[in-house]
């Protein structure tokens, strides 16, 4: 069923339909709030929260921009929220596997003797090493696989300052990863 079918269907009483969404959508919102709390369950605990403003607030969706985009919005709105009272400490996300394919994983030098689970160890080392506005941005371009005009939409930040934060973001990734493997390495994951 369409993101739409299932509104529809929670908002005449089908709860089914709003599980369906929270299927759906749980692990793209864990990672968008995993990059603020301190461990997973704190990340549990935050979805559910996520989950249940949207519920609450089903009705107000008026379908203007995409239902995760919405959906999304909540989300960092809840965990810049959470970072605000005093917790900025992240949590790994599962899987950055789909990050690390969405830039070069070539090898060469210090990066042939890495497995795939090794370098994206250092992309995650290298997000918990980011302020947390960058790793959550960061995380909806690369992880969620967001535009910069759905990023824009979610942060309600103009679309300049979206291009212009993920590039800062990437380059302090960049420095980052230059420290911890050296410039060669630190390039291609990176994808420069």
């Amino acid at each position: 069923m369409e993101d739409n079918d299932l509104i529809k269907g929670t908002l005449h009483g089908d709860d089914r339909c709003f599980a369906a969404l929270v299927d759906r959508y749980k692990n793209m919102v864990m990672a968008v709030v995993s990059r603020v709390v301190k461990n997973r369950e704190d990340a549990e605990d935050l979805t559910q929260d996520v989950f249940v403003k949207a519920y609450l607030a089903l009705g107000k969706f008026k379908g203007e921009s995409r239902f995760s985009t919405w959906l999304f919005r909540i989300a960092y709105n809840e965990a810049s929220s959470r970072y605000r009272q005093g917790k900025p400490d992240t949590v790994a996300v599962e899987d950055w596997m789909n990050f690390e394919q969405s830039v070069d994983t070539g090898c060469v030098g210090q990066l042939e003797n890495l497995s795939a689970r090794q370098r994206s160890q250092y992309v995650q080392q290298a997000m918990d090493r980011l302020d947390p506005r960058d790793a959550m941005l960061l995380t909806l371009f690369y992880l969620n696989e967001h535009s910069v005009a759905e990023i824009s939409d979610i942060c309600s930040m103009s679309l300049s300052n979206v291009k212009t934060c993920l590039s800062r973001a990437r380059v302090r990734m960049g420095r980052i990863l230059t420290g911890m493997l050296g410039p060669d390495a630190a390039s291609i994951l990176i994808g420069e």
